[in-house]
């Protein structure tokens, strides 16, 4: 029996077989079970082809033919978020930045050359230096990989291989730039004895180092005495427990420490962080002076300007430029000669001694300790921290919707967050210092120490979100989240700002914020660890 083939099939399905041949195939197919069930299956397939092909009738979205809809209004939520930000950043700048340029532009430091000064001439850069030779060298092995990768393909070409590999050993055995150093470890003293030059920079650690002679480059020193009465013709970089300076530094001195004595000659700017400090008449800096810390009295000489930040500083020498002053007390004495401007701001009178010179009267400013809430800038100040808070607050919220949740509930175990928050609180940042000191860590104990930040301004954002919670109640969606956090933090805000006991609010919340992160982020890894 002859069977049809499908074009017969499918043209008999379309209707365009002649009559006769269709009658023929539809007689055929009544007594052929193979054709009827190949003219069947044609027939489903040009059904399903013949639906898909077909556009459906679809209704016009209500948003679109009603113009009302199809123009919302403006999103009122994100118009308040950037107006709140562009005020916070407003803030930040004329409140902190913009008045701390002006105080170091006051005592010659500019962008640039503070900028140098951080860089290049502080305790870092020698780590900087092994870090540029190990980033030029990791530069020309990733070249020299990237290179052999193109020319996978012509290995079999001796000579662009040969090459290629005379190129890299040539640029992988150019000697890097010279930079030496001369390192002393204290055993546990080390004395540079009178007489003696060190052509390089000298770099102590120990606990006691005696300068006595020449050093021709900076001196580096961390330790718990340090006494320079030599001739140091770089500059002075320390942090120590004592630092006595009675002979001469060319540079500057840049030091943290909890007693600082100079009695030399300093031919550029210094920078005391210290509990105590005192110069004696004979000593001398011929360029500015930054300094702050608990009592501090200046008797030698300042060419330039001077900017202090003290509990109690007593001036009686001359100074070349401007003074400006902050903190609890100022005494100047008999023999203060202040040629520039002199300024003071603090919380008690300042004392002036009738024999001082000072070229234009004393500008005073006494600061309560407690706020002014008498004047409007208080309370727009506080506005717009709280509008920065709050900003910040919802980008975590609306960034990270499960860990904050995760934190806002870790904050209801009191116990654990506080402990967790008082370990983290002071474990942190010294673990991060320590990562730092070495060059493999910098970049982790940088990384670390920018996280930690960024933790200790969300701490207030999680407790004030628990403390909203606890006020208007659980409930689940966005909406209620960012009452219960705009809540929050207004309470938080007006908390702190109470006399005596705002600032132990704050450092309470730090530690619990902090270890309801700790412990979100914790729970949050054992879960991953235990799906994996």
């Amino acid at each position: 029996m002859n069977h049809f083939d499908e074009m017969t099939c499918l043209l008999y399905l379309d209707g365009q077989l002649e009559a006769a041949h269709a009658r023929e195939l539809s007689a055929h197919v009544g007594e052929c079970s193979d054709c009827r069930a190949l003219l069947g299956a044609l027939e489903r397939e040009s059904r399903w082809l013949r639906d898909a092909l077909t556009e459906e009738d679809e209704s016009v979205p209500a948003r679109l033919l009603d113009p009302r809809l199809a123009h919302p209004g403006p999103p009122w939520g994100w118009i308040a978020a950037l107006g709140f930000g562009a005020a916070g950043l407003y803030s930040l700048w004329a409140g902190l930045i913009e008045p701390m340029r002006q105080q170091l532009s006051l005592a010659g430091f500019t962008e640039g050359n503070l900028l140098t000064i951080l860089l290049f001439h502080g305790t870092l850069w020698k780590g900087w230096q092994i870090m540029r030779s190990l980033i030029e060298f990791l530069a020309v092995s990733s070249l020299g990989i990237a290179l052999l990768v193109l020319l996978r393909r012509n290995w079999r070409r001796s000579t662009t291989v040969g090459v290629v590999l005379a190129v890299l050993v040539c640029a992988l055995t150019v000697p890097p730039s010279a930079s030496a150093a001369e390192i002393k470890r204290g055993d546990p003293d080390y004395t540079l004895d009178s007489g003696e030059v060190v052509k390089n920079d000298l770099i102590f650690y120990g606990k006691t180092a005696h300068i006595d002679g020449e050093v021709d480059g900076d001196v580096i020193a961390f330790g718990q005495h340090v006494e320079v009465t030599g001739h140091v013709k770089g500059d002075v970089i320390v942090c120590v427990h004592d630092l006595r300076v009675k002979g001469t530094v060319d540079g500057n001195i840049r030091t943290a420490a909890n007693n600082v004595f100079v009695g030399g000659t300093v031919g550029k700017n210094v920078t005391f962080w210290t509990e105590n400090l005192e110069t004696s008449k004979t000593s001398l800096i011929n360029g500015s002076a930054i300094a702050g810390g608990g009592d501090l009295e200046l008797k030698g000489k300042i060419d330039r300007d001077l900017i202090a930040y003290a509990r109690e500083l007593k001036l009686n020498g001359p100074f070349g430029g401007d003074v400006a002053v902050r903190g609890g007390r100022l005494i100047i004495g008999s023999s203060a000669v202040i040629q520039g401007s002199a300024r003071y701001k603090g919380h008690a009178k300042p004392e002036v001694s009738s024999g001082a010179k000072l070229a234009s009267p004393l500008a005073v400013e006494i600061v309560s300790r407690l706020p002014d809430y008498a004047d409007w800038h208080f309370y727009w100040h506080q506005f717009l921290l709280y509008g920065v808070g709050f900003v910040y607050g919802l980008a975590l919220l609306l960034l990270w919707p499960g860990f904050f949740a995760d934190s806002v509930r870790s904050a209801g175990r009191y116990g654990v967050s506080f402990g967790f928050g008082l370990l983290l609180v002071f474990a942190t940042p010294i673990l991060a210092i320590v990562a730092c000191l070495t060059i493999f860590g910098l970049a982790v104990g940088i990384a670390t120490l920018l996280l930690y930040v960024l933790a200790i301004f969300a701490t207030t954002t999680i407790v004030g979100s628990w403390l909203g919670e606890k006020i208007l109640g659980p409930g689940a969606g966005t909406g209620p989240a960012i009452a219960r956090l705009a809540l929050g933090l207004f309470i938080l805000r007006v908390a702190r700002k109470l006399p005596y006991v705002g600032g132990w609010i704050l450092f309470v919340v730090v530690i619990w914020g902090l270890g309801a992160l700790a412990v979100a982020a914790y729970r949050r890894r054992q879960t991953q660890v235990v799906a994996v």
